[in-house]
């Protein structure tokens, strides 16, 4: 039978069996103090310890959130809403070990959600396949939009490090340590410990492989749909400056009517989240997201890249075929929209890029199919080549998801929908899964533990997948077909990822 009592260094936790006595799940254990009153925008503070044994039986509230009445993901994903709380930094352990000296490899997982959304405890997030694989998985929360991302100069000017704005990010690194510190007490490798993340947890990804504040602490990385490199020219998600992010601030703090920071952190949380969706719905762009703030992030994570300030250690990075999901999925921008967006992104490219696209033949297609996708597939790309163009750089393996998802609905492989593969929980989803997704949840799940116990996906059964290089442009095929592929991605994506390289 697996753990169910275990000693951290804030006391005695109890945890319970996870569907069966193979595994056991602790679920939400405090890492932090609560960030409320005088903790709100600061980073974040030691837990107390606790006398007697915790129960980690149930989930806390998910982090403080603005609900986004998104109609397809509302519907994938959020058919039941969670109460919400301030008070939000606690982690989930799914563990198979049977005593504390058995070493176990760690997978620490980032949920998305834009920096905005979610919570570690959505539908598909389930240790039990990890744990039957013989990985310990680790989820969490923190914090999230305006709560987690604000900058302004009066949070700057108290920081003994002159910085604000990144107190999410600064969140999962301390999730990360606790991690470090008490894992063995589940049984699990400290120094063993593998990041991956999805979307806007795959940009936490390469945030945090990119920080100073990691070093030492991350064996290996994945990075799902989000991050790569972006080469300063295209970016899944772009990086302000500390300067930029406090203009927001400054914005946002007029908008509540506050003058200053004692003022700010007495107001209930609900009064931020509506101010941070007022803003956010008269602004383009992620406005409470990572912010190169010259501490927690010196430099943007492009810069950093560039500059070799990246862990060198084994990734798997990939992208899935429709990240902007189906005419059913999406609503497509008008032709002229999209072609000032293109435009503005692109420059003088923009005439050959629209020419590769079609835009002439046939503008609802050409539009439908980027957005997401233009902005996701070509960094994946990137990344590959430009670290595969590195002397004595640990592998990055390439794959490309395009299992159409079961359904009436035609969505394709859209943004997310390896989540349930990777987590082997398509048991949950409402979707009509057939025996091929049974298999392919097998077997990337399979990749995702061989990955965390080794740095290297292959093992017995599976289709080898052999690292990116530039000699061998070629990705691991998750669908119908498992297999290698060469240069993954449509046109257009290759002419976005040589553009990101300088070779148009």
């Amino acid at each position: 039978m697996a753990l169910r009592k275990v000693k951290t260094e804030n006391g005695w936790v109890q945890g319970a069996p996870s569907g069966n006595t193979a595994v056991s799940v602790f679920r939400s254990i405090p890492y932090a103090a609560p960030p409320i009153g005088a903790n709100r925008w600061k980073a974040p503070q030691p837990h107390d310890n606790w006398d007697g044994v915790y129960d980690a039986g149930r989930f806390h509230p998910i982090a403080a959130q603005a609900i986004e009445d998104h109609a397809f993901y509302s519907n994938e994903f959020y058919r039941f809403r969670e109460e919400m709380d301030e008070d939000c930094l606690y982690l989930n352990i799914w563990t198979p070990a049977v005593s504390a000296e058995e070493k176990l490899p760690v997978m620490f997982f980032i949920h998305g959600g834009g920096f905005r959304s979610g919570y570690s405890y959505e539908i598909y997030e389930d240790g039990d396949a990890y744990g039957r694989n013989g990985v310990i998985l680790i989820t969490f929360d923190y914090r999230l939009g305006c709560l987690g991302y604000l900058a302004h100069p009066l949070l700057t000017g108290e920081s003994e490090h002159q910085a604000s704005g990144n107190y999410g990010l600064l969140d999962q690194i301390a999730a990360l340590k606790w991690v470090r510190r008490n894992i063995a007490a589940f049984g699990g490798d400290p120094d063993n410990i593998t990041i991956s993340g999805q979307s806007a947890g795959s940009v936490s990804v390469l945030n945090m492989v990119t920080s100073p504040l990691t070093e030492g602490n991350i064996a290996k990385a994945i990075m799902q749909s989000g991050g790569g490199y972006g080469g300063n020219r295209l970016c899944t998600i772009p990086m302000l400056s500390l300067t930029e992010a406090e203009k927001v601030g400054e914005d946002v703090f007029e908008l509540l009517g506050v003058h200053t920071l004692e003022e700010a952190r007495a107001l209930p949380w609900q009064r931020i989240v509506e101010a941070e969706l007022t803003y956010s719905n008269s602004h383009n762009g992620f406005l409470f997201a990572p912010v190169a703030d010259g501490y927690t992030q010196p430099v943007s994570c492009d810069d950093a890249i560039e500059a070799l300030q990246v862990r060198n250690i084994p990734y798997i990075v990939g992208m899935n075929a429709n990240e902007n999901g189906s005419y059913a999925a999406v609503a497509v921008e008008p032709e002229e929209a999209y072609r000032r967006q293109v435009r503005a992104m692109l420059g003088d490219h923009a005439d050959a890029f629209l020419e590769v696209i079609g835009m002439d033949e046939d503008p609802i297609c050409a539009a439908a199919h980027g957005g997401l996708s233009d902005m996701i597939q070509p960094v994946m790309l990137a990344w590959c080549d430009f670290m595969a163009k590195q002397k004595d750089r640990r592998p990055s393996y390439l794959y490309y998801f395009n299992r159409d998802m079961p359904g009436d609905d035609h969505v394709g492989a859209y943004h997310s929908a390896e989540l349930w593969y990777t987590f082997k929980s398509i048991h949950r989803c409402w979707r009509p899964m057939q025996g091929i997704d049974y298999h392919l949840a097998d077997v990337m799940n399979a990749y995702w533990c061989n990955f965390a116990r080794t740095g290297d996906p292959n093992g017995k059964g599976l289709p080898h997948w052999t690292p990116y290089s530039s000699a061998n442009r070629a990705g691991m095929e998750l669908g119908e077909r498992i297999g290698m592929l060469d240069d993954p991605g449509a046109a257009r994506t290759h002419f976005l990822r040589d553009y990101i390289m300088g070779r148009i």
